[in-house]
């Protein structure tokens, strides 16, 4: 959960820093990336094809990569060693840096 609130927290941060992407969002419905604002008032916004469009990604994601790593691999481990290392304790250094960052990102 703190990868998706570290995420999450960045996905607010970004359009008040950079701004909103060009175009529109739905062409259909004449809505502008413009015009939806962030945080929780996005919800009212965005059009219900557009939810569904997300919780079917989501879905499709979740369900594609297969559930055999749930019981063999390791949580988290997904063999990526740019992030941790290979060294023992700096890989247990820039795990706990990642958990701080993860909790605090939980609570923004």
């Amino acid at each position: 959960h703190g990868r998706i609130c570290m995420m999450a927290t960045m996905g607010y941060i970004t359009p008040e820093v950079i701004g909103k992407l060009p175009g529109y969002l739905s062409p259909s419905a004449g809505l502008k990336f413009a015009d939806i604002p962030n945080g929780l008032a996005a919800i009212s916004k965005v059009p219900t094809a557009g939810w569904a469009q997300i919780a079917a990604y989501f879905g499709f994601v979740e369900f594609s990569g297969g559930f055999t790593d749930y019981k063999t691999g390791t949580p988290g481990d997904y063999g990526f060693k740019v992030l941790t290392s290979s060294d023992p304790a700096e890989k247990t250094k820039k795990l706990a840096a990642e958990i701080a960052n993860g909790r605090l990102a939980m609570v923004a």
